[in-house]
Order: structure tokens, then C-alpha cells, then sequence
């Protein structure tokens, strides 16, 4: 599969956080932040009418230079590989490309292979999942990694001592689970589907992990509510500071409540909890 790459130039920081949140609900697969550019990835199949048009409408409105190529699947993954560094969160979590030796001084070392799908750590959400992460007791748990990208935030709850279900609508993201899996020695206690939550088969989860986007978590929130045991816990990101509002308006309809809320480059990251009754 061929991706459309579009290099994004002109904007603020500011400004370029709202376009990967509003890209992301129109087909965003990945994206690079550069120092003088925003590198966006679509699918060919993704990039269609409505999202040239949203593209087109805020490049005319934010007098942005945009241009765009055809990105194929070899030449992403040496571009990737040529730039990717690893991500340490405290010293809690490193993730790290299979080209780089052992993170030393964190508990948990993960191993990606760096492609086009979300969830390496670089990014804002995944980064301040993963931070939150450590303060889960989750020995025993069952849990659903709902939109798990490259299987990340997955393999580690695994390593804190869940077992779970994780599922993307990305082919991409998929395959990339499973090799990552591999990667890191999970034979067992990890389950992949590819597809939306309806495919997961139905069971109650004691935690979700949902590092998604506005869109599909307003979407979904009744939904993952009730596959959440009674104090359930609900690990949703990938959305601005200014749609915290929205979200956790949703979630009170659905019975959840908001424990805790952290923010990072105007990105949000909420837990919310199912009530026990």
C-alpha cells in the first residue's frame, strides 16, 4: 500500500497541534514533527475528497505551504528508521527501534519496529498513556488496548501483568501489533483483532486503554462504558485541551466519572472510572 505524504510548513506550534487533531479525524495514519515542517501520512485509500478538502481549506485559511508525494511502503520504513530515536518516560518505560541497544535505568525496555502506525512514544498522547500507566496496579487484569497502533501500550500492561484484547481498524496497524508482540517475546496473553470494537469479541474488561482521537472517542464512549467492569477504569487520549470539555461531558452520560487528567504539548490524557454500582 502507498501512502500520501503531505509536508506541512508555516504554521505555529499551536496551530499545527489543532491540524494533526482535526486530521486525525479525517484519515490520518501518521505524522513527523519537524522543527520547520509537519510531515502528514494518509493511506491512498484514506486520502480522499473530504480530507483534500479539509487540507485545502485550512492551507487557504492559515496561509500554509503544503506539498504532497507518494510515499511506498520501503521507502517509509528507511525514512522512519533513519530519523526514529528512542522514548524514555521517566524511569518508568523506554521504547526503542530493534537498531538500538538496551535503554538502561528504566523498568520496562519495549522494542518497536517503526512504521506507519500511531504509538512509538513520540507523540504527546502515547507518551502521557504510558506515564499514566505506572501507577495501575494491573496483576491479573483483563483489559482492551481499542485502537492499539503498534501494540505498545498493549505489550506493557502485559508486562505489568494484564492480559488483553487489542484492536485496530488499521491493516497496517495490525501486522505491526503482531510483530511487535513478537518482538518482545509475547507468545501468550495478548489477543489482536483487526477492526472496529465490534469484531472484539463481547466481554467485560477491568481497564480500556482508547489513545484515539476526538472523534471516535465520543463515538464509542457508550460502548466502552459498558464492556468496563463496575470500577472499571478508562485510559482515553488524543485530544486537545480545549475538547476535554466534550469528552468528559460524554462520559458522565455514560457513567463515568473523571479520576485524573494530565496535559503535555496541549495535548490531554483523562482516566475515568465506572461507578461500582
Amino acid at each position: 500500500m502507498n501512502y500520501i505524504q503531505l509536508t506541512i510548513k508555516g504554521q505555529s506550534a499551536p496551530l499545527q497541534e489543532q491540524l494533526i487533531a482535526v486530521l486525525s479525524n479525517h484519515g490520518l495514519n501518521g505524522v513527523e514533527e519537524r522543527d520547520d515542517a509537519l510531515l502528514a501520512y494518509f493511506s491512498e485509500e484514506a486520502y480522499q475528497d473530504a480530507t483534500k478538502a479539509i487540507v485545502a481549506q485550512w492551507q487557504q485559511q492559515h496561509n500554509l505551504q503544503i506539498d504532497t508525494q507518494v510515499i511506498a511502503d520501503q521507502n517509509w520504513n528507511a525514512q522512519w528508521e533513519a530519523d526514529y530515536q528512542p522514548v524514555i518516560v521517566e524511569d518508568f518505560c523506554a521504547v526503542r527501534a530493534t537498531f538500538h541497544p538496551p535503554i538502561a535505568g528504566v523498568v520496562h525496555d519495549l522494542v518497536v519496529t517503526p512504521k506507519m502506525s500511531f504509538g512509538t512514544g513520540h507523540h504527546a498522547t502515547t507518551y502521557m498513556m504510558m506515564q499514566r500507566l505506572q501507577h495501575w496496579a494491573l496483576d491479573g487484569k483483563q483489559g482492551l488496548d481499542y485502537g492499539c497502533g503498534t501494540g505498545v501500550l498493549a505489550i506493557l500492561a502485559h508486562r505489568l501483568g494484564a492480559t488483553l484484547d487489542a484492536v485496530d481498524i488499521d491493516p497496517w496497524a495490525y501486522r505491526n501489533t503482531l510483530e511487535n508482540l513478537s518482538l518482545n517475546g509475547v507468545t501468550k496473553g495478548i489477543e489482536v483483532y483487526e477492526g472496529t470494537l465490534e469484531v472484539v469479541p463481547p466481554q467485560s474488561y477491568h481497564f480500556i486503554l482508547a489513545n484515539i482521537n476526538r472523534s471516535v472517542i465520543l463515538d464509542t464512549l457508550p460502548d466502552m462504558a459498558a464492556r468496563l467492569v463496575p470500577g472499571g477504569q478508562l485510559l482515553t487520549s488524543g485530544f486537545l485541551e480545549a475538547d476535554v470539555p466534550l469528552v468528559v461531558e460524554k462520559a458522565a452520560s455514560c457513567g463515568l466519572t473523571v479520576q485524573h487528567q494530565v496535559q503535555r504539548e496541549r495535548w490531554c490524557c483523562v482516566e475515568f472510572s465506572k461507578a461500582l454500582a
